[in-house]
């Protein structure tokens, strides 16, 4: 059952900067993010685990826990797709 679909575009800049952490919802659930573009921006889980931003990928996570995303510095922004379900 979907929660949310929703699309982030991230406009370049000039170093990688990572946005704050934070949770999704407080409430069990499930994640997942689609990548749309190569970059070297990346997704942080749990403040440990970087997740690269490749292309027709997909990350499969628990967005109740801690996470967080960046910017990218060499493509015209970074495209992900953000899905939460049940």
């Amino acid at each position: 059952s979907l929660i949310r679909a929703k699309l982030n575009f991230y406009p370049p800049t000039n170093k990688v900067l990572e946005h704050d952490m934070h949770i999704d919802y407080d409430f069990p659930h499930k994640g997942a993010i689609y990548y749309v573009n190569d970059n070297d921006g990346y997704t942080v889980l749990k403040g440990k685990h970087k997740i690269k931003s490749e292309a027709n990928s997909l990350l499969l996570f628990d967005p109740s826990e801690p996470h967080n995303s960046t910017s990218c510095t060499d493509a015209k922004g970074r495209i992900n797709i953000n899905i939460n379900y049940f």
